[in-house]
């Protein structure tokens, strides 16, 4: 029964840290492209750039860090208080059990001074 139970335990430790190992660099990324997009929602709010320019930088930023986002899935709001952008995108994950699907909102809101 001893020898179960340890089986088991290591088992559930085996799976946590693949579950682990394969979350963590999509948490990872997402962190990155929020501070990316924080940092175009910063630069382009004291310039004069169209929407269709900011949502081509958002875009290829992505892409470098590895999401796959279309322009469609990015929106440009501006108002009398500043930029925000907004980009709405799906990650999927094959795991051994079942996939992983997850819908990921990255906004971010600069305000004028």
């Amino acid at each position: 029964m001893g020898k179960l139970k340890a089986l088991i335990g290591i088992a559930v430790v085996a799976a946590l840290f693949y579950y682990s190992w394969n979350l963590i660099p999509l948490m990872f990324n997402n962190y990155q492209f929020q501070d990316a997009l924080d940092d175009i929602c910063r630069h382009v709010s004291y310039t004069a750039q169209g929407d269709d320019d900011i949502k081509k930088m958002v875009v290829d930023k992505a892409k470098t860090l590895d999401i796959l986002i279309k322009e469609d899935q990015v929106t440009v709001s501006r108002g009398s208080t500043g930029l925000g952008i907004t980009v709405h995108y799906h990650v999927h994950m094959d795991l051994l059990i079942k996939p992983y699907d997850s819908d990921v909102t990255a906004n971010s809101l600069n305000k004028r001074i």
